[in-house]
């Protein structure tokens, strides 16, 4: 059984990876070494994907808190140092000597973040950012779990991510649409108000709408989040808007805003009741999107056309 996990975690690894004891990253070369250690997340969706693992012993400290963290780790998340609110500066991060950064969104590593790889490799520490913030076509459920086995092997947690993706595979596939029932037509509103910032095509979000049986009334903008004009969706009337909680953008404030818009009395959602929250972590593409997908997909079926 061990070695049927470790084939089926190997057949998730990019090509490069199972032939030699280095792969890319998202243009950066990973090598192979020991297990990480010394390990800093920069945003909430690395620390959670590392502590789905059970790898919060080897992190020294995460910054970049979305929203809450799920309860089924909360006092593991909470007991883990918080370095900064939003990204830490380079030189409180590099006094931490961390041999392992692990980044959710390509930001962590532009000049508003920690600076590039690159400069971090010559300090001597690796890093691994999430396929999805370099993913030149459609975000996929098979990049995440590339993803965390490819975390499980930096970490020397194998065995838990092969488990990890495993338990995740089976959950998905017992969500079932049934052929009979209309699916509904639904917005992912992320952030924004007089301009909503929206799931586009290729993203995390529209993988959510699609996985859990929704149409996404914003296919057809050509990148993974984009704006959308409240004209457009009122010409589109969704059946549901699912809308993102974060700690800079709320469910409440969403709800707040359109109570106070005269244009959204003539929403179908709005008039139904159909405003559903939605975690930001459970909208990105990272451990909790399988819970957003599970989620969703029970706010889509209990709803009537």
């Amino acid at each position: 059984m061990r070695f049927l996990l470790f084939l089926l975690a190997a057949s998730l690894l990019p090509a490069q990876a199972c032939a030699a004891d280095h792969y890319d990253n998202c243009g950066v070369t990973i090598t192979l070494e020991s297990p990480a250690h010394r390990i800093v997340t920069l945003n909430q969706q690395a620390t959670e994907a590392l502590l789905a693992i059970g790898a919060d012993q080897q992190i020294q400290g995460q910054a970049y808190q979305d929203d809450a963290p799920a309860a089924r780790w909360a006092a593991r998340f909470n007991a883990i140092p918080q370095l900064a609110k939003e990204y830490p500066n380079p030189e409180s991060l590099l006094a931490k000597s961390p041999d392992l950064l692990v980044a959710g969104f390509a930001s962590a590593f532009s000049d508003w973040g920690v600076g590039k790889r690159a400069r971090w490799l010559g300090y001597g520490t690796r890093s691994y950012l999430f396929e999805s913030a370099c993913a030149a076509q459609a975000v996929t459920l098979d990049g995440l779990y590339r993803d965390m086995a490819n975390l499980g092997q930096l970490t020397g947690r194998q065995a838990e991510a092969e488990q990890w993706i495993q338990t995740q595979q089976q959950r998905l596939s017992q969500l079932h649409w049934p052929e009979s029932q209309p699916k509904p037509r639904v917005l992912l509103w992320l952030r924004e108000y007089d301009l909503p910032y929206v799931a586009g095509c290729c993203g995390a979000g529209n993988l959510l709408i699609e996985q859990a049986g929704g149409i996404n009334i914003a296919a057809d903008l050509p990148k993974s989040w984009g704006h959308l004009s409240w004209e457009t969706i009122l010409s589109r009337q969704p059946d549901l808007i699912l809308m993102v909680d974060s700690n800079w953008s709320s469910f409440q404030q969403k709800h707040t805003f359109l109570n106070n818009a005269l244009y959204a009395r003539h929403l179908s959602a709005v008039a139904a009741g159909q405003l559903h929250a939605i975690a930001f972590s459970e909208a990105m593409a990272g451990v909790r999107l399988p819970d957003g997908i599970e989620r969703a997909h029970q706010r889509f079926r209990a709803w009537q056309p």
